[in-house]
């Protein structure tokens, strides 16, 4: 069994009624600070007893409060669990959950109305609210939550609420049933007892000495017919005080070859603590469950930001371990992880996502419901590196073919923004990403943010959409050379120079999604007028003076000391090109190409220069069209013709 659906409903942003479809095993929720993650872990905390940190105790800031409206508050909040996939002996367990379908329900209803610091709490299983409801059912479900902030070396020092002691409590309960049942001492108990006998008895030891030093004071002080007598011992040999009176020491090597080498939990750093703490937790939730016959049915585990404390590499073992746990064959573990790391949400499969969206209202769209088509959930899976990852925690995307457009958007986005009165003069204070897709892969990543149809013979797309704004910049990719004429038998071809009035259809297969798209909520693709990124840059306002004035300090100088295409560049760098004809201005912007994608220079090279001169204020272009309506679009601003 595992737990299919969550609703959510007048709790903490959820105004609305919330649902979330959750996988059988791992379960890794992304989005933008506020959209509401941890307010599902706490939501879920609503409904089960929590082994790790206890019962989640209900305040005032869990009823929905509208910030527009301060005086409206939710006058209750609910939420409720359905699971699916019972077997036989789960069905049994939870019938009256059932009811007559192949389903179980909980639901939970706290109404806001506060009496005596407490709030009414109406917990039922299956649809009738009024049927009689077992609470050593829920004694069946273990839920454990890890918050985001973990002290972990305290959790794993020895005491009454020891990570050890949970463990080896859970590890022997049905043979601390059976012992007690039979009226008889658990082996442990046996063994710190002996223990206990030899250390008191051996006179080798000072223990004895100093035992019978305690005793004769003792009586001497208090006289015998006030007599107390006491014993110096290890540990009292009970079953429950010896777990919880064991230390956990650690090695720096991965065994302990030599025990001389041992160190304290103190010693340790934050994030390998954090690592010990989890696997203790793991390995609770991982014993077998004929282990007691009063154990949990089913297991949950909520995570809050596992990267906590730990660098790369260890995010992603630590990641795919979880994921083994919950994934593995009969498990009974379901595991939920909200995150912030793009190495996390890297490192694995698409299929286990959710995205939450807090767009007017917190929506979650599971990316395994998003109706992909295998070749596009393969193609993501493999390129969804920790760059590009960072579109699942932006208020919106700007896909772009190669690094010069990843370096010039953002810069050429501040002018497009730069009068905005609220102040988000530039795509950070936007949210917006910018997201390199090293490539014209539009048909696979957009798919994330609206359903294709007749897309290279495949079937419709038919699935759940990321709704937030997406926008792609592509280059319209004309041939660069036409046929002129035939002379004599023979095709006479030229260079392909665009301009207004010469215009040509494009190569760029890409193309053909743009119409598709425009009918879509959230995606649009932007095309370059006339050719790619720089040639379209060169055709606006006075852009190719800047530009090549860039070039020719960029132009490598020969000895001589003198460059025919440096003073070309200068000559152009001195034109003002505001008034030229687009005809005019298409020789030079060709020119401009041809020098940017040089190997004298590079594109990148120069988009980084260009940018960085944008950056602080040094230079101002006038900004295409195609990049001014892509930029709004990602931003949810108004477009104008």
């Amino acid at each position: 069994m595992y737990i299919k659906e969550l609703e959510v409903e007048g709790f903490r942003c959820f105004k609305e009624k919330f649902t979330l479809l959750l996988n059988s095993g791992l379960n890794v929720v992304v989005g933008e600070n506020g959209a509401g993650k941890t307010a599902i872990i706490n939501a879920m905390r609503q409904l089960f007893q929590d082994s790790e940190s206890g019962r989640y105790s209900i305040s005032d800031e869990d009823f929905y409060s509208d910030f527009i409206s301060a005086s409206y508050q939710a006058p209750f909040f609910s939420a409720s669990v359905r699971f699916t996939d019972l077997k036989i002996d789960e069905k049994v367990a939870f019938l009256s959950w059932t009811g007559n379908s192949e389903s179980a329900l909980l639901n939970l209803q706290v109404e806001n109305k506060e009496l005596r610091g407490r709030y009414k709490r109406i917990l039922w299983g299956g649809t009738a609210r009024g049927a009689q409801f077992d609470p050593e059912l829920i004694d069946l479900i273990q839920c454990v939550y890890l918050p985001p902030l973990r002290d972990a070396e305290s959790k794993l020092k020895n005491g009454r609420m020891s990570r050890l002691s949970k463990l080896l409590k859970a590890i022997n309960r049905k043979e601390l049933k059976d012992c007690r049942k039979n009226q008889k001492p658990h082996p442990l108990e046996e063994k710190i007892k002996d223990f206990n006998v030899t250390l008191s008895e051996d006179d080798e030891l000072s223990i004895k000495r100093a035992n019978n030093l305690v005793g004769e004071q003792l009586e001497k002080a208090i006289g015998q017919h006030f007599g107390q007598s006491t014993r110096i011992q290890f540990v009292e040999s009970d079953f429950t005080k010896i777990v919880e009176s064991l230390t956990l020491l650690f090695f720096p090597g991965m065994k302990p070859k030599d025990e001389s080498l041992f160190r304290s939990l103190s010693q340790n750093s934050l994030g390998y603590n954090n690592l010990l703490y989890i696997a203790s937790i793991l390995a609770e939730l991982t014993l077998d469950d004929d282990q007691a016959d009063d154990g949990p049915i089913f297991k949950i585990l909520l995570i809050e930001e596992p990267e906590a404390h730990l660098h790369p590499q260890l995010q992603i073992r630590l990641l795919s371990h979880i994921k083994s746990v919950a994934d593995a064959k009969d498990s009974n573990v379901q595991v939920i992880v909200t995150t912030h790391s793009t190495v996390m949400a890297s490192s694995v499969n698409i299929d286990s996502i959710i995205h939450l969206s807090k767009s007017n209202l917190p929506i979650a769209t599971p990316l395994r419901e998003c109706g992909l088509p295998i070749n596009s959930k393969q193609f993501i899976n493999r390129w969804l590196d920790v760059t590009k990852s960072n579109l699942l925690f932006a208020s919106g995307v700007v896909l772009v073919e190669g690094i010069a457009e990843q370096m010039l958007i953002p810069a050429l986005a501040k002018e497009v923004l730069k009068e905005k009165p609220d102040g988000k003069n530039n795509l950070e204070d936007q949210g917006i990403s910018v997201i390199n897709m090293n490539g014209i892969y539009f048909n696979h990543f957009i798919r994330l943010y609206c359903n294709l149809n007749n897309v290279n013979g495949e079937e419709d797309q038919i699935g759940m959409n990321i709704p937030i704004r997406c926008s792609g910049i592509t280059d319209l990719d004309p041939p660069k050379r036409i046929t002129t004429g035939n002379i004599a038998g023979e095709n006479i071809a030229m260079d392909y120079i665009p301009h207004d009035g010469n215009l040509l259809d494009g190569n760029n297969h890409a193309i053909k999604l743009v119409d598709d798209i425009s009918s879509s909520d959230n995606a649009r693709l932007f095309v370059s007028k006339y050719k790619t990124l720089e040639y379209d840059l060169a055709m606006e306002g006075n852009n190719a003076a800047v530009m090549a004035k860039i070039l020719a300090s960029l132009w490598p100088v020969p000895k001589s000391g003198s460059s025919p295409v440096i003073e070309s560049l200068e000559a152009i760098s001195r034109e003002d090109w505001t008034e030229k004809t687009s005809e005019e201005k298409s020789y030079v912007a060709k020119q401009i190409l041809n020098r940017i994608d040089n190997e004298n220079i590079g594109k990148g090279i120069f988009a980084q220069i260009l940018s960085d001169k944008i950056n602080i204020g040094d230079l101002s272009l006038t900004v295409p069209d195609y990049i001014k309506q892509s930029v709004l679009w990602a931003c949810s601003l108004e477009i104008k013709d």
